[in-house]
């Protein structure tokens, strides 16, 4: 298996890209380097006097020194009658597209060690027949055949392949590349996508055309520097050509930049032009409404309005420009989608239009049979009837209860103990490792949770078995007995007889008696009363009681039905004493002013000191 090829013939620039096997299915695409500085190649030819042909960026070099022998732009002359002259020699503008071709082709089979299986080139979507029947026929004279899709199907294959793109889901294709500007509108299908309506294009706007705009803004923002240059002097020629160059990278620059510098060198002129992106966009704007509208009609043609599209992509390398996506989302209101590789979109969307697309086919995969071995039971309906067991009373859910002042309630079995777990088998060395890990603080949690435990459990067998009966309550279980009608074929209620048993312990013989068929249940009209059977004689083995509740009323004597005593009422609550107030405060004693400072007494005056006369002291011997 070899390898898949997709071409890009651009009117400035061509690309390739290709698809290579990898195991059952194919790689994804990737672009195939053919310029010295990017994958994608200047779209100039040389012509040498030889018969030699020269592509690229070569063929650019070639135009400072032999500058009538190199040709450019030439797709924008495929299907014109009129040939372009080149060294004075007339050249079908479709026979430079196959020559450009045919160097892709031969430049990529080359690394690849051989040729490709199928070859893609994609078109502008305003070509007609006419002009994909003269690129073919010129490519078949240098042994090609290839597969033709228009450029918008191939941005929209290549945007399918990163994005999910639900089948019948509507795109509106913006493509502005370097050359011309195609609008379409696409639809997916099952095999990939197809036109809706008839395309829009402007062969001759692109990137080019903006260069030009940059161009002629430094020429007139430096005239005097242009004015007396000579055409013929090789000098002249390249250094214009270098202006051109930096008017290009000015462009793409305010793409990401809002300045950008253009330095002019002259012959004896030199100097520099600075563009904002501002004044750019005032350059360009007419441009750009120009294929807004062209967009605006290819989706009209459709018979779709903008609020029916899925997405607006936007492909090519103009389409970069900040301008082109503000001017398209304000005019059709929609948000756009810009393609994460605009320049390369083209090539690798035409390599995927060749790939086989993979098979959407389930492997067989044999499924065991499932073998039924009984049928499944079906339940019709279900039944809320009373149960009757044999020999007994009915049977019914807690919800059908009957409340009856004058029924007692029947003993009830304590609720199970839970299942006791058993502890893992725990050595006595694992018992210290544990005690060593959690020092004290884990041993007063670990107590304090054993203590819960025990409380709990405590609780649970403590559980109180039965509850007396309020007045007009029943029996508090899930099932009970109650005074419904019995089945046909059951024994009555009345009919069974209430065996008393001997007391064992003095005090708790009336709650031996074990209700027989549901004896405490109320007898059915017109029966006859239950008798009563006489207590069984001395030596018989009488079962253990039934414990129940302590707050039962005391039994009753033999042959009656003693009545629980009256609950009496509460002693009433005596209001507290009053609460007496508390000795009013009195006002403390009012404080008395101190009394006056008196003035200190007059200080007399000291005598004054009237001199003593002073002895003379005799000199000492």
């Amino acid at each position: 298996m070899g390898y898949l090829l997709g071409i890009d013939l651009g009117t400035t620039y061509s690309a390739a890209a290709v698809c290579r096997p990898s195991g059952d299915r194919w790689a994804e695409p990737e672009m195939v380097t053919l310029g010295s500085r990017s994958a994608s190649v200047p779209s100039v030819l040389y012509l040498g006097a030889d018969g030699s042909v020269v592509v690229g960026e070569a063929a650019e070099r070639r135009a400072l020194t032999d500058p009538d022998r190199v040709v450019r732009e030439f797709k924008r002359r495929i299907g014109d009658p009129t040939p372009l002259v080149v060294a004075g020699e007339p050249w079908p503008a479709e026979e430079l597209a196959a020559q450009l071709v045919s160097w892709i082709v031969a430049q990529v089979a080359s690394r690849e060690g051989g040729a490709a299986d199928s070859i893609a080139v994609s078109h502008p979507a305003a070509w007609g027949q006419h002009k994909k029947d003269l690129l073919a026929g010129a490519l078949a004279t240098h042994g090609l055949t290839v597969t033709f899709l228009a450029e918008p199907e191939a941005a929209a294959m290549h945007y399918a392949s990163a994005e999910r793109v639900g089948a019948g889901s509507t795109i509106a294709v913006y493509d502005l590349g370097g050359g011309t500007f195609d609008s379409a509108v696409v639809r997916k299908g099952g095999s990939g996508f197809g036109l809706l309506g008839r395309p829009e294009g402007i062969e001759r706007l692109g990137g080019i055309d903006f260069d030009q705009v940059v161009f002629d803004h430094v020429v007139e923002a430096m005239p005097d520097a242009f004015a007396e240059l000579d055409d013929t002097d090789p000098d002249v020629l390249s250094a214009v050509a270098r202006i051109r160059r930096e008017c290009t990278e000015a462009k793409e620059t305010l793409s990401a930049d809002t300045e950008a510098s253009v330095p002019v060198l002259l012959p004896g002129t030199q100097g520099s032009v600075r563009l904002h992106r501002s004044e750019f966009e005032q350059l360009i704007g007419p441009h750009v409404e120009e294929t807004v509208a062209a967009l605006r009609r290819a989706v009209g043609s459709a018979g779709l309005t903008p609020e029916m599209l899925d997405a607006v992509l936007l492909v090519g390398g103009s389409s970069r420009i900040p301008l082109v996506a503000q001017l398209v989302s304000e005019q059709l209101e929609r948000p756009v989608a810009v393609d994460a590789d605009p320049k390369n979109a083209i090539a690798k969307g035409a390599v995927l239009a060749v790939a086989p697309r993979p098979s959407m086919s389930w492997p067989a995969v044999e499924i065991a049979p499932v073998e039924v071995t009984a049928p499944i039971p079906v339940v019709s309906a279900a039944s809320a009837a009373a149960l009757v067991p044999a020999g007994g009373a009915a049977m019914v859910p807690w919800s059908e209860h009957e409340y009856q002042a004058d029924v007692r309630p029947v003993a009830h079995v304590a609720p199970p103990r839970p299942p006791v777990q058993p502890l893992p088998d725990w050595t006595r060395d694992d018992v210290e490792e544990s005690r060593e890990r959690r020092g004290p603080v884990g041993l007063l949690i670990g107590a304090g949770a054993a203590l819960g435990i025990a409380a709990i459990a405590a609780a649970v067998l403590t559980w109180p078995t039965a509850r007396p009966a309020s007045a007009g309550s029943t029996v508090n279980g899930p099932l009970s007995t109650a005074s419904a009608p019995a089945e046909p074929g059951a024994v009555s209620p009345a009919a069974n007889p209430v065996v008393e048993q001997p007391a064992a312990g003095g005090n708790n013989a009336a709650q031996n008696k074990a209700p027989v068929g549901g004896a405490d249940a109320p007898a059915a009209p017109g029966a006859p009363a239950a008798p009563v059977v006489p207590a069984a004689p001395a030596g018989t083995t009488v079962p253990p009681p039934v414990v129940t509740d302590p707050s039962t009323p005391p039994p009753a004597t033999e042959g009656t039905v003693s009545e629980p005593p009256p609950v009496t009422d509460p002693p009433p609550v005596t209001d507290p004493p009053p609460v007496t107030n508390p000795p009013p405060v009195t006002n403390p004693p009012p404080v008395t002013n101190p009394p006056p400072v008196t003035d200190p007494p007059p200080v007399s005056e000291a005598p004054p000191v009237v001199p003593s006369s002073v002895a003379e002291v005799p000199a000492a011997g």
